[in-house]
């Protein structure tokens, strides 16, 4: 068993959100996308994106043993992300920002919940009983 453990984010998470999307987008989204494609996803993007929702404590951060390895953060009606760093994928850490995502998504606890996904994280959401309603593009 794991000690993934689940906190707010604070105004001194930015670099770490930053990072572990970095990590993320370039270990695990390669396939099915191409290299070339990926790369650009992280152009002009810098920690400060992320400031406003860390300190404005909209994110959850997953931590083994102390460690951050992944983020979620959800509102009213949408996931709007959810980031596992792929060295610490299949631990627990999606589900459980998966849940907390979803609480904050559905404050009322009932409604619909709009998640945009790049194809590489369509199984994970497909598992929560989501549903491919579409392709689109992201501008990165």
């Amino acid at each position: 068993m794991t000690n993934v453990s689940y906190r707010r984010s604070n105004s001194t998470d930015a670099q770490t959100v930053f990072e572990l999307v970095s990590r993320s987008v370039s270990r695990l989204a390669p396939t099915p996308y191409s290299q070339e494609v990926v790369d650009t996803w992280m152009v002009g993007r810098i920690a400060s994106d992320y400031h406003e929702d860390c300190a404005g404590e909209v994110i959850w951060i997953a931590e083994l043993d102390g460690k951050p390895i992944g983020f979620a953060h959800g509102e009213a009606g949408e996931v709007v992300r959810l980031f596992v760093d792929a060295d610490h994928t299949g631990l627990g850490a999606g589900a459980g920002l998966m849940q907390r995502a979803l609480e904050d998504a559905l404050p009322n606890k009932s409604g619909k919940v709009k998640i945009e996904a790049t194809l590489n994280a369509v199984p994970f959401y497909q598992r929560w009983g989501f549903a491919k309603i579409g392709d689109g593009v992201f501008s990165g």
